[in-house]
């Protein structure tokens, strides 16, 4: 049986297209009801009813009643039902539904009661028991225990509803989910809603969306790569606009676009901060292989990639332009694992034209994830990135293991790489890199304040400046060696401790502070793009310095929010130390940020 669900917004007075209930073995002659609905104060549903005519449910004539004043009830026999998105199963041989309906007089159909079933041979009518005084009773009490369960499962299913509202948007935004629009407790309309789950009778169905993001850049001694001594500020502004076609059961297309711009700056902008009018996304999707609790899908074309805490694999969200990928990928999900294979060309950016993708690199490789015992997941991933472009040539294959989890208010985390192949001079390449960290988060206080205390370790190499140190691949680098984006994650030894806590729901306040130094003292630091800082001279001490990072987001609503930033860097001994350092002193950097997803 198809229901054609129309809901009314009780904002905006329009009739919107929520979508189809489909239940398997019932079949009806004439669409049942059109039903439209919304919600009062209360939580309780208004429904407005038009019966028409009888269904035939498996070869059974049921026919239409009214039973008390406006409550049409349905007897449909050997079926499970789905009405007003509750679904409603039985074992015995009858399923009865009543949707309660409040009709004005100008409203109320004119229904004639039928005097008996009409149903087969097969299925008797229910017998009619005498009411007493015990009887009332007790149906008083089921009434009551019917009630307070059914509480707990519509709070159950809102606390649910929410998580799903608020969890739309996704770090990548093929991942969406716009199921909420279809739940029957669905009251939430933000901007955009018209543009999802546009449906061609079920054939094809379209979301479409996007976000802008404004940021405000002031930094003081460090525009540029590294501690520079060069200030400036600058307006970053990011448009993306995507459209997601799903086609049946197993194909899809997606497009994202993005134009990302720059302006107010003293200096020419970093590479991560224009590209105009390009397509981020642009890939098909089809699924080989479906069912028995797992699925394989095969993805073409341009596509974004991201894995686990975005330490070796990451879009870079904190680029204006973002990162992506050209190729193909294989990806097989279960409940509890999952499993991609891939081969692609990183994408190059070209500001001012069409971006292509770089033939001349290549990164494959194989990453794994699977949740193990209650609170814990590991993941493994074998990465190969292939650089034959000129003189910078190198062949880097990396080996590595990520674990995380909780133990009540304890939290853990580890992740371990090594790093084997050929360096750029032809030499034979070993490295490696560590992540260690614990936690602890006071669940039970208002504020859920979590502090962590983290190590983070990556090799460098006894050639000075050489690059012949561990290579981080793609990593979402501003995240976790510095907001300023100092440092990249070779050479370097990072102690640090993060706070963080949220004093309300919309507001959610963090601390960081870094203490960073060199892993090899006969090696250079590196800067975020992993080229050396002052690479030609050797560094005079191991001590880089500390850096301390806070930040304050405010969530005005699911769809919009503010993010204001301060940071400080404090320099240390290497900066005094060693010969040939362009500037001496400390670092700042503040910055304002808005974004809205729609």
């Amino acid at each position: 049986m198809d229901i054609l669900v129309r809901r009314v917004s009780p904002h905006y007075g329009r009739i919107k297209a929520c979508g189809f209930a489909r239940t398997a073995g019932i079949a009806c002659n004439k669409t049942l009801a059109r039903v439209s609905s919304r919600r009062n104060l209360d939580n309780l549903r208004k429904v407005h009813c038009q019966v028409w005519r009888s269904c035939e449910v498996s070869g059974v004539q049921v026919e239409k009643t009214l039973m008390g004043d406006h409550n049409p009830f349905f007897l449909l026999t050997g079926a499970t039902a789905m009405t007003f998105g509750r679904l409603l199963s039985v074992s015995t041989a009858a399923v009865m539904i009543a949707a309660s309906c409040q009709l004005t007089d100008a409203q109320t159909p004119v229904v004639q009661p039928v005097p008996e079933y009409h149903l087969s041979d097969s299925v008797a009518p229910p017998s009619i028991q005498p009411v007493t005084e015990a009887t009332d009773q007790k149906a008083a009490s089921s009434s009551e225990k019917d009630a307070e369960e059914q509480k707990k499962k519509e709070a159950e299913a809102k606390k649910k509803l929410k998580e799903k509202f608020t969890g739309t948007y996704k770090p990548l935004y093929f991942d969406n989910d716009f199921s909420y629009l279809c739940d029957p407790l669905n009251d939430n309309f933000v901007i955009g809603d018209r543009l999802k789950n546009i449906s061609n009778a079920g054939l094809v169905k379209i979301d479409m969306g996007g976000e802008y993001r404004y940021r405000y850049h002031n930094e003081s001694n460090h525009r540029g790569l590294g501690l520079t001594g060069v200030d400036d500020e600058f307006n970053l502004h990011r448009t993306r606009i995507f459209a997601n076609a799903k086609v049946g059961q197993n194909f899809r297309l997606y497009g994202e676009f993005i134009d990302a711009e720059s302006n107010g700056e003293n200096f020419a902008p970093r590479l991560i901060e224009v590209n105009r009018a390009d397509m981020l996304n642009l890939f098909v999707d089809a699924t080989l292989m479906e069912g028995s609790g797992s699925d394989l899908t095969l993805r073409v074309g341009r596509q974004e990639l991201l894995y686990g805490d975005q330490r070796v694999v990451s879009p870079l969200d904190w680029a204006n332009t973002r990162r992506t990928f050209e190729g193909a990928k294989l990806a097989w999900k279960s409940d509890d694992t999952s499993i991609d294979t891939f081969w692609t060309n990183p994408v190059r950016i070209s500001p001012n034209s069409f971006d292509s993708p770089d033939r001349d690199q290549e990164f494959m490789g194989t990453y794994a994830s699977r949740k193990m015992a209650p609170g814990t997941t590991g993941d493994f991933y074998m990465l190969r990135y292939l650089n034959g472009r000129g003189a910078n040539d190198f062949e880097y294959n990396t080996a590595g293991t990520r674990w995380n989890g909780t133990f009540g208010e304890l939290l853990w985390l580890t992740e371990g790489a090594y790093q084997f192949g050929r360096n750029t001079d032809g030499s034979d390449h070993a490295a490696g890199a560590t992540t260690v960290g614990l936690g602890r988060t006071m669940s039970q206080a208002q504020s859920k304040p979590t502090l962590w205390l983290y190590y983070d370790w990556a090799s460098g190499d006894n050639d000075l400046g050489a690059g012949n140190g561990y290579h981080d691949n793609f990593p979402l680098g501003h995240k976790y060696l510095g907001f300023m984006d100092l440092f990249g994650r070779r050479n370097i030894k990072d102690i640090n401790l993060m706070f963080t806590s949220s004093p309300s729901q919309k507001l959610k306040l963090l601390a960081w502070y870094h203490y960073f130094s060199l892993a090899n003292s006969g090696d250079s630091p590196y800067n975020i793009v992993g080229t050396p800082f002052n690479g030609g001279n050797a560094p005079g001490s191991s001590d880089l310095g500390h850096e301390i990072d806070l930040m304050a987001t405010w969530n005005i609503n699911a769809r919009n929010n503010v993010v204001f930033g301060y940071s400080h860097f404090f320099s240390g001994n290497y900066y005094g130390t060693t010969a040939g350092t362009p500037f001496q002193g400390d670092a700042s950097f503040y910055y304002l940020q808005y974004s809205v997803n729609f």
